[in-house]
């Protein structure tokens, strides 16, 4: 497997106010979908119980036209978290108590090669993957986008929001998606995320890849305030939000993603979960004792930083770097708290040539 040479050192965030809450109906009632949710009883090996038969359902006005067509349209699943140390569980028959546990997981699949699931961090949805990036992964890996709990088209929590609890929900798609030894790439919160599923479901991941994303490590410290408040803020607008991705040096790459953001159907953010994602953002920096087992992580990682990151500081990938044995360190010269976004070529040049 190749590996980097040891010498690399909103859209309308309030317009779909009333997606997540369409999941949650959905979820109570057993369906997932406009067409409804083709879930049926099973007996589970060793008649452990019913189980359910997933079929995933298409969102209704979710396919894009024109350029974005590739995109195709949003489908949608019911997800069981998967518990710490395990890389599948059964989803529960609709209507029983056990299925109030389940959450629907909203998420697109795009491209042919190695699985790469990629997870979004903080205030994002699936439309700030850009096309122009994932056009250019859909050539080497076949892709794996979707909405966290909360946002876009996804239910809204089963549980309390965690970090850990998040990384259970990927594995739990990822299992009804038939993922596994998948490259896992995490941004910002989402790198956080990624992990959290590393060390608590390693057979899912072959390679972990995280970009401008802090761990409450030695040397690390928390997202900056101002930029804390900006992300937490339900009335921050896309400019706004660009403004801290993008440093002022990148304001053509910048204008590009607003615009990409502008062209695609609207998969936003609701107030509600702005507002927790921040809190958790916050919580994760206090009490946090998982970063006790980033020193038996085993999977080749990859951390890659902007040196101008005005969310998590460029030592925040330093120390999570130096934290984890063998991993390898990417900083990322005039690039920001976006990177990937800010030089999709470049990221995917740097993802090819690490996962080989």
């Amino acid at each position: 497997m190749g590996r980097l040479s040891r010498s690399l050192l909103l859209k309308g965030r309030l317009g779909r106010a009333g997606a997540a809450s369409i999941g949650a109906v959905l979820l109570l009632t057993g369906c997932t979908g406009p067409s409804g949710h083709g879930a049926s009883p099973t007996s589970a090996p060793g008649g452990a119980g019913p189980t359910t038969t997933i079929v995933p359902s298409v969102v209704a006005g979710t396919a894009e036209s024109g350029p974005l067509s590739y995109l195709g349209a949003v489908d949608r699943m019911p997800v069981m978290a998967v518990p710490n140390g395990l890389s599948s569980t059964d989803v529960p028959v609709p209507g029983t108590t056990a299925y109030r546990q389940v959450v629907t997981v909203a998420y697109r699949q795009s491209g042919s090669g190695t699985p790469l699931v990629l997870i979004e961090g903080e205030d994002a949805s699936m439309t700030w993957w850009s096309p122009t990036l994932i056009q250019a992964l859909d050539q080497h890996y076949r892709v794996t986008i979707f909405d966290l709990p909360g946002v876009g088209y996804s239910g809204t929590p089963s549980a309390p929001l965690s970090i850990d609890w998040l990384a259970d929900v990927t594995a739990g798609l990822a299992d009804e998606l038939g993922l596994s030894n998948s490259v896992v790439f995490g941004w910002g919160m989402g790198g956080q995320i990624a992990v959290a599923l590393s060390m608590r479901h390693p057979t899912l991941v072959s390679d972990l890849v995280v970009a401008d994303t802090g761990l409450p490590t030695s040397g690390s410290q928390p997202m900056s305030t101002p930029a804390a408040s900006l992300l937490g803020s339900p009335t921050a607008t896309p400019a706004a939000i660009s403004r801290l991705m993008f440093p002022p040096a990148a304001a053509a790459a910048r204008h590009e993603w607003l615009h990409e953001l502008d062209e695609q159907i609207p998969d936003d953010v609701t107030s509600e979960t702005i507002s927790m994602q921040s809190r958790l953002e916050s919580a994760f920096w206090t009490g946090n004792d998982s970063v006790s087992g980033l020193a038996g992580l085993r999977h080749p990682v990859l951390v890659i930083a902007g040196d101008d990151d005005n969310v998590f500081p460029s030592a925040d990938a330093t120390a999570l770097s130096a934290a984890i044995s063998g991993a390898q360190h990417y900083l990322w010269n005039g690039a920001g708290y976006g990177a990937l976004l800010q030089d999709p070529p470049q990221f995917v040049s740097l993802l090819q040539e690490f996962t080989g």
